[in-house]
């Protein structure tokens, strides 16, 4: 379950050990803590530090939503789920070849669920998207056969960000052939969104950012230090590189809620220059139950049926367990 709150004075507080919602034209509902997966904050909303510590105790993610009902945050404890090695060492790695090569393999796998998602769909359809699927396939060749050769660490991060780039227009072009024609879109684009299915997939990218973030620092890792994305002030790199691997997850969810009519342009406002289109509250618990429901659902991993939760949360493990026995192999700079 989510809660997911932005009626106006709404405040959510503790009552024997559960959450417990208050709002100004309905009844109190209490919520027992095993069945909350994410708590979303709108403007005018309040919560009471019981509250807080409730969801910090059951690593519940509280993520605070700004005007327009975008993440611009969230709630955590401050203190990250392991000792401080490795992020020194992740320091020391963001700039050695090991790094870099942690990327081109993120981005691997990011090629191969793209791959999954446009042959999944095309299946049992007559679609013809040979073009789309043989350039993301020629991508992967180039990433699987690339090999440092003393190039400068900016560079490299233009070479890869050239080639994902250059994929992710076939792939976007191939998406759009799959949705029905109200959704159909000519380009990606993010702030604004210049038509529905993207402002929709902005709301699934958002979600995931929270649970890739909080993975990251449940493992001890520091969501500040990335390898391919430049730092920059307030910006977690390292998030804006994991989630790659997950992007595919919120794709696969947008197109599953568009060629379903679970939702429908009627859940999204009306564009304007400055905002562009965005879903509105009407549609927010069928996204976010849908992705929920996703998240949960059981996957092969390791021998074991396990939810793609869980996978977020591995990952995000065995790169920090990399990082406690990490030497400095050959720094790029």
């Amino acid at each position: 379950m989510q809660l997911f709150l932005d009626s106006y004075g709404a405040f959510l507080g503790t009552r024997d050990g559960m959450f417990h919602l208050r709002l100004r034209q309905a009844e109190d509902r209490s919520f027992p803590v095993r069945d909350v997966k994410i708590i979303m904050l709108a403007q005018g909303v309040s919560i009471s530090a019981n509250a807080m510590r409730l969801a910090i105790e059951n690593s519940i993610p509280i993520i605070l939503l700004d005007r327009l009902e975008h993440p611009i945050g969230q709630v955590w404890s401050g203190q990250f789920g392991s000792i401080a090695t490795i992020r020194k060492h992740q320091a020391l790695w963001s700039t050695d070849v090991q790094g870099i090569n942690w990327v081109r393999s993120v981005l691997l796998r990011k090629l191969a669920g793209q791959l999954e998602v446009l042959l999944r769909a095309t299946a049992d359809s007559m679609l013809d998207l040979g073009t789309e699927v043989g350039r993301i396939q020629r991508t992967y060749e180039q990433f699987s056969n690339w090999r440092y050769q003393g190039e400068l660490l900016p560079d490299i991060a233009a070479t890869f960000r050239g080639w994902e780039g250059t994929a992710s227009r076939f792939y976007f072009r191939g998406l759009a052939q799959l949705l029905p024609s109200p959704f159909y879109f000519s380009l990606r684009s993010r702030r604004p969104a210049l038509d529905p299915f993207n402002a929709l997939l902005n709301y699934l990218y958002g979600f995931l950012y929270a649970q890739v973030e909080l993975s990251l620092m449940k493992a001890g890792l520091d969501p500040y230090t990335g390898v391919l994305h430049a730092d920059e002030y307030k910006r977690p790199t390292l998030v804006f590189d994991v989630i790659e691997l997950y992007r595919p997850w919120a794709e696969t969810v947008a197109l599953q809620l568009c060629t379903s009519g679970t939702v429908n342009t009627g859940h999204f406002t009306d564009a304007t220059e400055k905002e562009g289109f965005y879903l509105q509250a009407a549609g927010k618990p069928a996204v976010v139950n849908t992705m929920l429901s996703y998240l949960d659902e059981k996957m092969p991993l390791a021998g074991k049926n396990r939810s793609r939760r869980f996978k977020i949360d591995l990952d995000a493990q065995q790169l920090a367990q990399s990082l406690k026995d990490f030497t400095p192999l050959h720094r790029i700079i």
